[in-house]
């Protein structure tokens, strides 16, 4: 983000009559990054979901990321996730 009088304005923001930015909700986001876990599924309430952990390069936390179904991805993988 850049500093823009005083406001932090980012990419795909909007100022509305407040003056407060808002994210652009039309437009997707990618990030790239590594899968640190192995694919797990779970079922909770009726429903199977699949869920792992990703990583940022240079960031340490670790980023659980949930699946409606389960990819075909083994730990370490190269992985790009877009969504908004």
């Amino acid at each position: 983000m850049k500093k823009l009088n005083s406001q932090f304005v980012g990419t795909g923001q909007t100022k509305n009559r407040t003056g407060i930015t808002q994210p652009n909700q039309n437009e997707l986001k990618v990030i790239k990054g590594v899968l640190t876990s192995r694919i797990e599924t779970k079922n909770k309430n009726g429903e199977t979901y699949a869920y792992g952990f990703f990583q940022i390069e240079g960031q340490s936390p670790e980023i659980p990321v949930i699946f409606k179904t389960k990819p075909n991805l083994v730990k370490g993988s190269q992985v790009q996730l877009t969504g908004n």
